[in-house]
């Protein structure tokens, strides 16, 4: 059996992250990935990812700021240029709700914005077109992540770290305790402590627990646009239109040389992941492009492409991200609700921080336990 001190579940942008900054503390770290490394089955994958530091909440406004440092530590380590600073706008009229939070919570945590009106925004953003009740906040440290690219950076460094990767590997036994043994399909391996970053299968490796997370099926629309010099990354922020009449979030031209990316989190489908599809589903993608097309007059409308990922959500819509409730050696990374990837550095720092039993970071919002049925013992 072969032994290490950590071993992580998971070569998603969590688990990557983990094995990544775990390794820097001269750790022997086994990252085990159930299918192959980069693969486009779960929640990591694709050209581009939204950064954002605008939230509702202090608490992830703070935890967008580690990772901004944390990003830029990354594509030092790795030597290579990983987060496009674009800005952000958040889209909404001026007493909606979340405009009105997001405001307070990037007060709170003393990071600079700007609140426009829709001429302001026409005039600074030409490839925007707002109604005149709708306002939005600019934000300037907003970007677009390169996906895989990160998560390949992160796997890339780790192995420098001395990380062992090994993929086309799903656990069969995992066997908890004061030492952790896991048994996969090629290999029996043993721990002092494991990290479990599974996500959408999360509750499937940890069925004790009973947490209660669902699956959703999202898909991403690549649309055509005319004036394409008013879509490029120095012309146009990416944006979340939070208007209930749009409902809609995009980027520029990125990682299409014609194309915006857009989508929306409603109306996903609950899925099981035995019984997924990976086709379009039309009228969705018809209504969100509709919908965008009511702030956006240059889209031409003609899909050029879709991708399709995951969402592992809680109730809540909060992460998960705590040590196991009846073995402290265990931590869980996981429910991200469809709004993790940004803190993905800051994600393997809480691990590693987990395993040595404190955090420097606040996770009030993470906890295990607040769900109604958590271990055997409750």
């Amino acid at each position: 059996m072969n032994h290490f001190d950590v071993i992580v579940l998971g070569a998603g942008v969590a688990g990557s992250s983990t094995a990544y900054q775990v390794a820097k503390q001269k750790k022997k770290v086994l990252l085990l990935e159930q299918f192959d490394l980069l693969h486009k089955f779960g929640s990591s994958h694709g050209g581009s990812r939204i950064f954002r530091h605008a939230y509702e909440d202090q608490r992830y406004v703070k935890l967008a700021q580690a990772a901004d440092e944390l990003w830029v530590q990354l594509e030092n380590d790795a030597d290579e240029k990983l987060l496009t600073r674009t800005g952000g706008l958040d889209i909404g009229t001026a007493n909606f709700h979340e405009i009105t939070e997001i405001q307070n919570a990037l007060t709170q945590a003393n990071r600079p914005f700007e609140v426009l009106d829709a001429v302001d925004v026409v005039k600074r953003f030409p490839a925007f077109k707002l109604r005149d009740d709708q306002v939005a906040i600019c934000q300037k440290d907003a970007g677009v992540l390169a996906a895989t690219r990160c998560v390949n950076a992160m796997l890339r460094t780790a192995v420098r770290y001395g990380v062992t990767l090994q993929s086309q590997e799903p656990v069969e036994t995992l066997k908890l305790g004061q030492h952790v043994e896991v048994k996969t399909s090629k290999g029996h391996y043993s721990s002092e402590k494991l990290v479990i970053c599974a996500g959408p299968w999360l509750g499937k490796v940890v069925t004790e627990l009973e947490l209660p997370l669902h699956v959703e099926q999202q898909q991403v629309l690549y649309v055509t646009v005319k004036n394409g010099h008013l879509h490029t990354p120095n012309t146009m922020p990416l944006f979340i239109n939070r208007d209930p009449t749009a409902d809609v979030y995009g980027f520029p031209l990125f990682d299409h040389p014609t194309a915006i990316k857009i989508s929306d989190h409603a109306n996903a489908p609950t899925i099981n992941l035995e019984e997924r599809g990976f086709d379009l589903m039309q009228p969705w993608g018809q209504n969100t492009v509709e919908r965008a097309k009511s702030f956006l007059p240059n889209i031409i409308g003609d899909l050029v492409h879709f991708e399709l990922c995951l969402y592992t959500k809680t109730p809540d819509e909060h992460f998960i991200l705590d040590l196991h409730p009846e073995h402290q050696n265990v931590a869980i990374a996981g429910g991200f609700s469809g709004h993790g990837f940004k803190f993905g550095p800051v994600l393997g720092e809480i691990m590693t921080d987990l395993l040595e039993g404190n955090s420097r970071h606040d996770l009030s919002l993470f906890g295990v336990n607040r769900f109604e049925k958590v271990g055997v013992s409750n």
